[in-house]
């Protein structure tokens, strides 16, 4: 609001945010943008820059998932070459069917 400039280490999308809204009030201080039009444009940056950070989030929780599929597979495979008894082929295939379970020699 002040357009002062902008803050080190803020992510791509921070920038952009903070640039657009810089330029926003700096417009309407200039007198080129009304108060109106002004919140208008504020609002949908903010509904845009919401929607960047809640996909960036889905991303973060999808990557963590994958890397704990991809663990548990990797132990449930080595679990049944080392023992092909039902339990671990179960255990393997409980895993890749994305299905929770604790197993006992996990920890």
């Amino acid at each position: 609001m002040a357009g002062r400039e902008m803050p080190e280490g803020l992510s791509l999308a921070d920038q952009s945010a903070y640039t657009a809204i810089r330029n926003i009030y700096a417009a309407h201080r200039a007198g080129r943008l009304s108060r109106e039009a002004g919140a208008a444009e504020k609002r949908r940056v903010k509904r845009r820059y919401d929607l960047e950070m809640g996909e960036r989030e889905q991303d973060r929780k999808l990557a963590l998932h994958r890397a704990q599929v991809i663990r548990l597979t990797e132990q449930a495979a080595t679990a049944v070459r080392k023992d092909p008894s039902p339990e671990n082929a179960l255990r393997l295939v409980d895993v890749l069917d994305g299905i929770e379970r604790e197993w006992k020699d996990e920890e």
